[in-house]
């Protein structure tokens, strides 16, 4: 019981980051499946990277 516990804890831990990434990146008018997976390679550099990009949701709100 206590190792799937720890185990089922390390997975929701390695995936929340990949999540948090999508997430921001689809506030961010980015495809949120690409850093989705991008998140899951480089987990904690994704969000940094993300940050530093420009913001294209700004952009997709005048096209509308």
């Amino acid at each position: 019981m206590g190792a799937a516990l720890f185990i089922s804890m390390g997975i929701m831990f390695l995936l929340s980051i990949p999540i948090i990434t999508s997430r921001l990146a689809k506030r961010m008018g980015r495809d949120p499946k690409k850093w989705f997976v991008i998140g899951l390679l480089l987990p904690v550099i994704a969000t940094f990277i993300l940050f530093f990009l420009p913001d294209l949701s700004e952009e997709n709100d005048e096209v509308k």
